[in-house]
């Protein structure tokens, strides 16, 4: 499985190189909190992009860390930003070793694997001992799962190039659900055989705001996934494409259908994500810091109550990505100096 992610990373970073296709910012962008001015912004984030491209010829190995290192970043933000999964270095851990192909397993208790794989945890947590065993399990759990589901929606969606299909959503959010089952505030859990990769068919909502009732779901997911490969047929045709606004509007519309029982937040910003690999090679994280957890569920919840769309939020992507491409370019050309 390392070995594949390695390879996907090259296949996308070559595959670029040969692909004539213009990087062209829409008209959507509108300024949000920073106050960054967005024709700036895209500016400069297509200058560091290319200049990061031309400098990763030769140096594969590092663009292939770099990325890697983007994405682990990315699914503990997320799962941070959901009060899931466990410390960044347990997620790091613990991707390191999927990404490797090695198989990391659940921890089941009366195993002899059991007391093993449970210190482990604890020695790069000691807090977590003070935690229920339940709370570790299911943290660990909710890590293990996360980074199997973006590995295949990476893989089909961004590599194979497949269309994102209900049955491709289904699929990963199954993946990342399994053994992870819904904690209520009242009433028993709902297990995971029982949610993970099926449409909700109950009402659920989030402050204000009501998502869409469960007997529209279908139609509504039918909808957003002709629409995304429509738009990407048309910029194939055009040569022309603005990757962090595409990425941006789908990922918020799949959260405002809220299409699952639970999952919807990590699902939208692997669909942000996977999108962003495709056209552009990185991946951008969401959450690690409360500050920037904050400003991303403000925006979300301002794009929702104002109907405005995704400007704002496309703003907030892209400025993610303008600072992941210049630390790319930085980091490459510092250790191409290094080799000169």
């Amino acid at each position: 499985m390392f070995a594949q992610f390695r390879d996907s990373v090259k296949s996308k970073w070559h595959a670029m190189d040969n692909v004539s296709m213009t990087v062209r910012a829409d008209d959507v962008y509108r300024i949000y909190s920073t106050g960054q001015d967005p024709a700036t912004l895209f500016k400069k984030t297509i200058s560091y992009m290319d200049s990061a491209r031309a400098i990763s010829r030769g140096q594969e190995t590092s663009v292939d860390e770099e990325v890697e290192n983007m994405m682990m970043h990315a699914i503990f933000g997320s799962n941070r930003i959901e009060n899931a999964g466990l410390n960044l270095d347990i997620t790091i851990h613990l991707c390191r070793k999927i990404l490797r192909g090695e198989d990391v397993g659940e921890i089941t208790e009366r195993t002899p694997e059991y007391l093993d794989k449970l210190a482990e945890v604890y020695r790069m947590d000691s807090n977590l001992k003070q935690q229920s065993l339940q709370h570790v399990l299911r943290g660990r759990q909710e890590i293990v799962q996360h980074v199997k589901a973006f590995q295949h929606l990476i893989h089909h969606f961004a590599v194979d190039k497949e269309d994102m299909t209900e049955e491709l959503i289904k699929k990963t959010h199954a993946i990342l659900c399994k053994g992870v089952p819904v904690i209520h505030r009242q009433g028993p859990e709902t297990p995971s055989q029982d949610y993970a990769g099926k449409y909700r068919k109950v009402v659920v909502g989030a402050g204000n705001s009501n998502f869409v009732v469960p007997q529209h779901v279908p139609s509504q997911m039918a909808k957003l996934c002709a629409d995304l490969k429509q738009e990407i047929v048309k910029a194939e045709a055009d040569k022309s494409i603005d990757p962090f606004s595409l990425a941006s509007k789908y990922s918020l519309e799949f959260v405002q259908i809220h299409p699952f029982l639970d999952g919807n937040g990590r699902m939208c910003r692997m669909i942000l994500n996977v999108i962003l690999f495709r056209f552009t090679g990185i991946f951008v994280a969401i959450g690690e810091r409360e500050a920037d957890r904050e400003e991303y569920m403000s925006i979300k919840k301002r794009s929702s109550e104002t109907m405005e769309g995704h400007g704002e939020y496309a703003t907030f992507v892209l400025d993610k990505g303008m600072r992941n491409f210049r630390k790319l370019k930085q980091k490459l050309h510092g250790k191409r100096a290094q080799n000169c």
